[in-house]
Formats: structure tokens, C-alpha cells, sequence
């Protein structure tokens, strides 16, 4: 297996002034291609630190990515990092120096020494064209493979992988293919699917990843053996099959879209505490105009109370955030867009209105379905937009659930 190690290159990282995407650009990328990643590292403008972990990665890795530092400033080291870690010479490139100066001339922009600066590179080294800024992309080889060097402007740094780096890396490697699936749970803790699991028989050969998110769990598999690959898959779904909804990109507001169309159902949303965040997950997929009609926000008990017609005294003797205020909303909902399906949601984001009767964190969900109302009640931990975002995606599997 090919191995690799990324370094994303940059004190604005460590200090967390600008989030380094880079790695997780590459990592992603190349990972698909069967190449397993090493390492990912943050590295500080400090050539000696830059030094080191090259020549550490050297050891173990085949690949080699940097990002950054390729600029014209005083703090940009890695392409000198480069020559010294690889024992390379250190001078300008010619063909690298002409790109620079073309590409600032056209912007009418003075070429200064700086930029012939940045002209510096280990001698002999390829070069990766960059048409949409003055830093070449650059490799040099290793004792194992190649160290590429590329810029740290994200737009950039894809630009450039994307064109030339990807196809060499193809063409200079032997890369096995490495199959990929994702599988999506709802409604059950991550220790039963821990559980579940633990109690198979994985191959060797096949990777297992689990992953949480605020209601879903996604366990990853990855293996070079389809065929195992395929029969923990069947294994698991079978399992927890009461709770499996989809695979790969497929999202809970995805797969209730296209229950909702398959059996040419409307849906209609009331959201509070939620505040149109249901509504948006639902038409954030392509065709949602097929059966969302629409969402009203009832924040304010007012909205509740002349809107959705929630009756005075439910709000008076039970509270916004009731079992009773949940069931009022919908059947207000169903009235006004005479949807199939309806949903409320009303509780308590935080971090402030909770109590001990009703702490942070209660939602009341409300689904009308046939004529049918349901009403549930959940205490979601986390901070606000984690609250949020739970209640949303409860909704969504709530949904899902009832049209099955």
C-alpha cells in the first residue's frame, strides 16, 4: 500500500486565524484513490520544524504533500525547507521566475525582489502550472517516491492538484482500488452499533469506521476485497435494519423526499425553536418542490395563537413548549396547507429559558398523518445550534418513520 503523509504549512493555522481544508481536500481525495494516509500534520513557518518533518516522513511515506509557503514573504520557507530536508540546491527557476513576472505584470503589479524570491526552488525539480496564481505547484523526489509542494490558497491548491498533480501521482504509482461505502443509521445509540459490530466477524481486510452526528451515525467501510466489503454490509443492515436509512450522500431530508414522492405525498412544516431550519434541510435537495408546500416559523406565541390558531388557553394552562402545543400546531398546519403529512416543532434551544419543569433541551415534536396526530417528547443535549439541529433531524426520522 502507498503511503502518505500531508503537511499543511502555516502559523495562521496553529493559531486558528484560518482553518486548514487543504488536508481534508487531500486526504479525502487520495484516501479514494487507495492511498492510505499516514499522517496530517500542522506544521509552524519555521524552516528547521519544516526540515524535520519531511525527512520523518520520508522514512515511512512514498508521498509526500505540503501546502503553503510557497508565497513571496519572508515567512514563506517551504520551498527552501524542501531543497535542504532532500539535499537539493537551491536556486532560481527560470521558467517559475517568467510566470511570476507574467502573471503580476498583467495585473499591472511592480516586480520586486521578493517576488524573484519566490522564484526560488530545489534545482531540477518538477513543476505543476498554476493558471490562477504566481505559485507554481512543485515535486521533488525521495528516497521512497516524490514530496509535492503546493500553494496554500485553497482555490489554488486544487487548481493545481487537480490539473497536473493528480495524473502524475496516477501515472507514477501503482494504485490499487479501494472500495468505499457508507452506511446511515437513525434513532439508536453509537454503543448498539458498537455492539453490533463487535459481534461480527470482520474480515482483516475490511476497515470500520463509526462516525456520530447530532441523531445519525454513519459507519464507514473500506476495503480493497469487494466482496467482504458487500457481506458486512448485509450483516449490519440486517441487524439494524429498523434503523438503516441510507447510504453514501443520501441525508434523512433526501430519503424522506423521495418516500414522500414515491407515494405522491405533501409535507408541511410549523417551526419554533427549530426556526425553518426542517424547512431548509428539506428544500436544500434538488425537486423538493414536488411535495413541500411550504413552512410557517410560529416563534412567538402571538404567531402561534393567530396563525396556526393554538388556543389561548393551551398556551396559558400548558405552555409553548408542550405536548398539547406541539398537537395544536399541526392540526393548525393541516388546515392551512392541507398537506398529507404535517410537523411541529416547539422547545427550548438555550441557553437561556429552561427550567427545572422544562430544562434546555425539551423539545415537543408533533407529526399529523392521516388523519392521525402524534406527538413526542425528547431532552437533546449539546448547545444551541446542536439542540437545533437534533430536533430537526429527529423530525426528519419521525417522518421518515411514519410514511415507511
Amino acid at each position: 500500500m502507498i503511503n502518505c503523509s500531508i503537511f499543511a504549512i502555516g502559523n495562521e493555522l496553529l493559531e486558528g486565524s484560518i482553518i486548514d481544508t487543504n488536508s481534508a481536500y487531500l486526504a479525502r481525495f487520495l484516501s479514494n484513490l487507495g492511498i492510505n494516509i499516514k499522517r496530517v500534520n500542522l506544521l509552524k513557518d519555521n524552516l528547521n520544524e519544516i526540515v524535520d518533518a519531511l525527512r520523518l516522513a520520508e522514512n515511512d511515506s512514498e508521498i509526500i504533500v505540503t501546502t503553503g509557503g510557497l508565497g513571496p514573504t519572508f515567512d514563506d520557507l517551504t520551498s527552501c525547507a524542501c531543497a535542504e530536508a532532500f539535499y537539493y540546491d537551491f536556486e532560481v527557476n527560470e521558467i517559475a521566475l517568467n510566470h511570476i513576472t507574467s502573471m503580476l505584470s498583467s495585473r499591472g503589479v511592480t516586480i520586486k525582489e521578493s517576488h524573484k524570491r519566490q522564484a526560488m526552488l530545489p534545482k531540477g525539480c518538477l513543476l505543476f502550472d498554476n493558471k490562477v496564481g504566481t505559485a507554481l505547484g512543485f515535486a521533488v523526489k525521495t528516497k521512497k517516491g516524490f514530496c509535492f509542494s503546493l500553494p496554500g490558497i485553497p482555490y489554488e491548491m486544487k487548481h493545481v492538484f487537480e490539473s497536473s498533480m493528480l495524473d502524475f501521482i496516477k501515472n507514477n504509482f501503482k494504485l490499487e482500488e479501494v472500495y468505499r461505502l457508507d452506511l446511515k443509521f437513525k434513532g439508536l445509540p453509537e454503543s448498539d452499533v458498537d455492539d453490533v459490530i463487535r459481534n461480527i466477524d470482520m474480515p482483516d481486510d475490511v476497515e470500520c469506521i463509526i462516525n456520530v452526528s447530532k441523531g445519525e451515525i454513519i459507519v464507514r467501510l473500506r476495503s480493497f476485497n469487494l466482496q467482504h466489503l458487500d457481506k458486512v454490509k448485509q450483516i449490519l443492515i440486517s441487524k439494524l435494519n429498523d434503523n438503516f436509512f441510507g447510504t453514501g450522500d443520501e441525508s434523512l431530508q433526501s430519503v424522506l423526499l423521495r418516500k414522500l414522492i414515491e407515494n405522491g405525498l405533501t409535507i408541511a412544516t410549523a417551526e419554533s425553536c427549530t426556526g425553518g431550519l426542517i424547512a431548509k434541510k428539506i428544500t436544500d435537495v434538488p425537486g423538493s418542490s414536488s411535495a413541500f408546500l411550504g413552512s410557517i416559523v410560529a416563534y412567538s406565541n402571538d404567531v402561534k395563537s393567530k396563525i396556526l390558531h393554538v388556543p389561548e388557553d393551551v398556551l396559558l394552562n400548558y405552555g409553548a413548549v408542550s405536548k398539547e402545543c406541539a398537537a395544536n400546531m399541526v392540526d393548525g398546519l393541516k388546515k392551512i396547507f392541507n398537506c398529507d403529512l404535517a410537523i411541529s416543532v416547539t422547545g427550548i434551544a438555550g441557553p437561556d429559558g429552561g427550567s427545572e419543569e422544562k430544562p434546555v433541551g425539551l423539545v415537543y415534536i408533533g407529526v399529523l398523518f392521516k388523519d392521525a396526530v402524534e406527538v413526542k417528547r425528547y431532552e437533546f443535549r449539546g448547545d444551541r445550534e446542536a439542540i437545533r439541529e437534533r430536533a430537526a433531524n429527529a423530525a426528519l426520522s419521525i417522518a421518515i418513520d411514519i410514511i415507511k
